[in-house]
């Protein structure tokens, strides 16, 4: 008998503004810093997300508005801007 056995791999991603300094072309010239392009990247990523999902009808049936959703998720973006 064969047994399936499962490894994972545990690793740790580096701090995004570190990955976003070294990986910054999609930015151009933009005198942003890392941080900046990091905070900027996930607004646009939470938001299309929740956006995206709407759209597709992936809310349809759940019983709940989805602005109220989208509403929510630009007030937590919102507040964690420094």
């Amino acid at each position: 008998m064969r047994t399936a056995t499962t490894a994972t791999a545990v690793t740790t991603a580096p701090p995004p503004g570190a990955h976003l300094a070294r990986h910054r072309q999609w930015a151009g010239d933009h005198p942003a810093d890392p941080a900046a392009l990091g905070r900027a990247l996930s607004f646009r990523s939470r938001l299309h997300g929740v956006l995206s999902l709407e759209l597709a009808g992936h809310f349809a049936g759940m019983g709940f508005d989805p602005a109220v959703l989208y509403g929510a998720e630009l007030d937590r973006l919102t507040r964690a801007v420094p």
